[in-house]
């Protein structure tokens, strides 16, 4: 691949990226879920049926990227994701949200792995695979800041129609259909046999679960932090309502979330300099930790200043997780053990979630954050006997 065509490619991989993840709804999401019935252990079941669906789909779908190509998941996945914005717009129950999310769960699965292992093979191929965790950072905040002005955008929108915001994102959804086409993806070194792809794919999980002893606990820290991160983004709406915060006010908050997890994303490879893998996990953890006690004791207007932690945490992480991940696998297996990767996180996130939303239905919104501030200390706690005792790192 030529340079002119390399930077036309990562320029698409940018645009791909930007139109079909935004959504313009998601600050308030959890209160459209309620005010069409659902209760916050409904709304955590759905979010958990939706990461037991990905689960499953994740590894086949990825596998089936690696044998077919990545570009070709991408052009399907972002077809589907775009029908699953339609869904959503007309669905105004539990069971048609659960369908909705069926749709979401595939259109996902065919991106999540496939996304990054194209960018990584473009940059492999022409000898420049260091620069991975500055574009993929560079990725992160151009998303994470169209996604603010899309938040900013709701808090008009929401007051016309809020079903409004629905279809505006699909406007952008369906436009990454195009871009997806118009990518050219690299050249690998090695392609798997199709007809014996049972069997190479369990032969990779193998290797990355077992064989791998660092990759192993890697995949598993990286799926451990991502559950127990993502926790909280259900629970900053009913939060900011509990703390008598004017929903006005819901959009420009989520907008502040958004830039700065893009500025943690962009500057994450400069950020990991100063540390090593170990350090940057630890203060992960320790970071995640703070920000959930913070918010269990302190419920006030400002309180959302604690979840700031979160956001450098869910988009820091993304970014050296990808990384030191990407450093140990070949290129031909590459979008089947990141998929292994985002299975392990989302099936920890599936298992908690639920619980979480019992116990803030029967309690309330504080008790489920002391739940999940008890939940990364003792994960904290196992990190740091494991360090000492297996020498992970």
């Amino acid at each position: 691949m030529k340079m002119r065509e390399r930077r036309i490619n990562i320029r698409k991989y940018y645009r791909f990226e930007i139109s079909s993840m935004i959504l313009f709804a998601t600050p308030i999401i959890v209160l459209f879920w309620q005010d069409n019935g659902l209760s916050m252990m409904q709304i955590m079941i759905l979010q958990s049926i939706y990461s037991i669906l990905v689960t499953v789909l994740e590894i086949p779908t990825w596998y089936i990227a690696d044998i077919y190509g990545r570009r070709k998941s991408l052009i399907i996945g972002s077809f589907i994701h775009a029908l699953w914005i339609v869904y959503y717009a007309i669905a105004w129950d539990f069971v048609w949200f659960v369908i909705a999310e069926w749709l979401f769960a595939i259109g996902i699965s065919l991106i999540s792995g496939a996304n990054s292992a194209f960018l990584y093979d473009v940059l492999l191929e022409a000898g420049e695979e260091k620069r991975y965790k500055k574009i993929l950072g560079n990725s992160t905040f151009y998303l994470l800041i169209s996604m603010a002005v899309a938040n900013i955008m709701w808090g008009f929108l929401w007051e016309i129609s809020f079903r409004l915001t629905f279809w505006l994102s699909f406007v952008f959804n369906i436009s990454s259909v195009f871009i997806a086409f118009s990518m050219k993806e690299a050249k690998r070194h090695r392609k798997i046999i199709k007809k014996w792809y049972l069997r190479q794919m369990l032969i990779i999980v193998k290797e990355a679960l077992i064989d791998n002893h660092k990759l192993r606990y890697l995949l598993i820290w990286a799926g451990l932090i991502y559950g127990l991160n993502n926790i909280a983004l259900w629970f900053y709406q009913p939060y900011f309502e509990l703390a008598w915060l004017d929903i006005i006010y819901f959009g420009i908050i989520f907008a502040a979330f958004q830039i700065f997890a893009g500025i943690s994303g962009k500057y994450a490879h400069r950020i990991e300099r100063l540390l090593w893998e170990k350090k940057s996990i630890v203060l992960l953890l320790i970071l995640l930790g703070i920000s959930y006690i913070l918010m269990w004791k302190f419920v006030f207007a400002f309180g959302f200043l604690f979840a700031f932690l979160q956001q450098f945490v869910r988009w820091f992480s993304k970014i050296i997780f990808n990384d030191y991940i990407n450093k140990l696998i070949d290129s031909e297996n590459r979008a089947t053990i990141l998929s292994i990767q985002s299975m392990l996180s989302r099936l920890c996130y599936a298992i908690v979630i639920p619980f979480v939303g019992y116990i803030a239905d029967i309690y309330s919104i504080s008790h489920a954050l002391l739940i999940s501030w008890i939940s990364v200390f003792v994960i904290w706690g196992i990190f740091i006997i494991l360090l000492h005792r297996y020498k992970i790192f």
